[in-house]
């Protein structure tokens, strides 16, 4: 389990009117600005009322002292802080959670002298490499994870560096974290954004692998457990 490295305190959604920052309600009964994920990642997960989990910024220098760390519109708990999910990988990888990548006995995080700034590590054995992007994906419908929500330029991006190095014959993996404990399955749609569903499905034909999995999460800390199918239908 990767650990949550600081105290956790409830709060609610008043209302959010920035990009990056949601005004909340503390359990004390004040109210205070808070760093909050992308809404472009998911525009509808700050919903007024919805219950959070915020973590208190300690640096000086920020003029927010607080972040939001997880997320529940009434469905469920949802880690939205996303430093989180490089060590979950990382940990899944040493405990051989994830049997695909089992074959790679090398793991290493990729860094700017790679020049691949969208991609997350490199797995190798004597053999052959294989190149990961970690993707959360918080989106969900009828019970399944739903992907994509929409694919921005840091997804195309990722999409142009991983065609750069499967030039190398290099395996490469888009690796699906679904950072929540109310989905089986992960579901691949193509009404929610067409484009992006078409784009995502020309990576796919192109070489691009997709795996998918869930994870337990409680205030102590989150872990990747069950592989989830991807329903391409």
């Amino acid at each position: 389990m990767v650990a949550f490295d600081k105290e956790f305190f409830n709060a609610k959604v008043i209302s959010r009117y920035k990009r990056f920052i949601v005004d909340i309600l503390l359990d004390t009964d004040d109210t205070a600005a808070a760093f909050c994920s992308d809404e472009n990642i998911f525009p509808n997960l700050y919903e007024k009322n919805a219950s959070l989990w915020v973590s208190r910024i300690h640096d000086k220098n920020r003029r927010l002292k607080y972040e939001v760390e997880a997320v529940n519109r009434g469905d469920g708990w949802v880690v939205v802080n996303q430093k989180y999910f490089v060590p979950l990988f990382e940990e899944a990888f040493y405990k051989k959670i994830m049997p695909e990548f089992n074959c790679y006995t090398q793991i290493r995080r990729i860094e700017a002298i790679d020049k691949l700034p969208h991609l997350d590590f490199e797995l190798s054995n004597e053999f052959e490499s294989c190149y990961v992007s970690l993707r959360p994906i918080f989106n969900k419908q009828n019970g399944k994870a739903v992907f994509p929500s929409k694919v921005n330029y840091l997804d195309l991006e990722m999409f142009e560096e991983m065609k750069k190095v499967r030039k190398k014959n290099v395996k490469t993996v888009v690796m699906m974290i679904v950072p929540r404990m109310d989905c089986l399955e992960t579901f691949f749609s193509w009404s929610i954004d067409p484009i992006s569903a078409a784009k995502i499905y020309d990576e796919a034909k192109n070489g691009l692998e997709f795996v998918s999995y869930g994870c337990n999460l409680d205030k102590k800390g989150i872990i990747i457990t069950n592989k989830m199918n991807i329903d391409v239908k």
